[in-house]
């Protein structure tokens, strides 16, 4: 390998490392937003406050592509919704209408492993035809609650906590949360207005990951094009 083959992939390398950093700060960044202004509430209250339902789909997976698509678990798994994190469904399944994934869906899982049972994302944005399997939940809210504010409340360390607590299972690798349990997690009581003052504010930084995230997908597809050219 030359020298100017291994410079062009440490800069890409390093550019992409650089991007994903970017996107921690961001993440930290909403982090202590997010404890600047609820870390002192005490009043707390059960999810049930904010949420009055949870609802799954069905996990079908076809073998040929299918313009018609399921979630993976991994598309919550890390609290962040990853639209692409999908596999098709079978091209003779006609998908229920309610089980179509729209952006401002609050989604949980509700299997997996001890730690990331109960993880949970807000979709942004998702791609069309795409669909809720049978390990996540999407969440019905009352009228008092803005679910960027409850996808917060519910990825913090207190709340990963008790959910942890509350899950079971005999596997020792995956784990089950019931929705009555998961129902029953305290989150900090948080008038409607002040939910919905810092959902602004997380909107506005989510625009910013999406550009970086964007921008690390482009490299990478290009990281990868270069290293096919040069190795094969």
């Amino acid at each position: 390998m030359t020298s100017s083959i291994v410079a062009e992939l440490d800069l890409l390398t390093n550019i992409i490392n650089k991007k994903n950093a970017q996107l921690r700060d961001l993440n930290d960044l909403v982090k202590t937003l997010y404890h600047e202004k609820f870390g002192a509430v005490t009043e707390c209250v059960p999810l049930s406050h904010y949420v009055v339902a949870l609802n799954g789909g069905k996990s079908l997976a076809g073998i040929e592509d299918c313009e018609n698509k399921v979630l993976k678990t991994g598309a919550v798994t890390y609290d962040y919704f990853r639209e692409w994190d999908v596999k098709n469904l079978p091209i003779d399944y006609a998908p229920r209408v309610e089980d179509k994934v729209s952006v401002g869906d609050l989604l949980i899982s509700r299997m997996n492993t001890q730690e990331l049972v109960g993880a949970c994302a807000y979709v942004w944005r998702t791609l069309p035809k795409t669909y809720l399997p049978d390990r996540l939940w999407r969440a019905t809210l009352s009228d008092n609650a803005n679910p960027v504010f409850v996808w917060q409340a519910l990825i913090q360390e207190d709340a990963k906590i008790q959910i942890r607590s509350l899950s079971s299972g005999t596997s020792g690798t995956m784990k089950n949360i019931s929705k009555p349990r998961l129902l029953s997690v305290k989150v900090p009581l948080v008038a409607k207005n002040k939910q919905d003052s810092f959902a602004v504010v997380i909107h506005s930084i989510e625009e910013k990951r999406y550009e970086i995230a964007i921008s690390i997908k482009e490299i990478e597809n290009l990281l990868t094009a270069r290293m096919i050219h040069y190795f094969g």
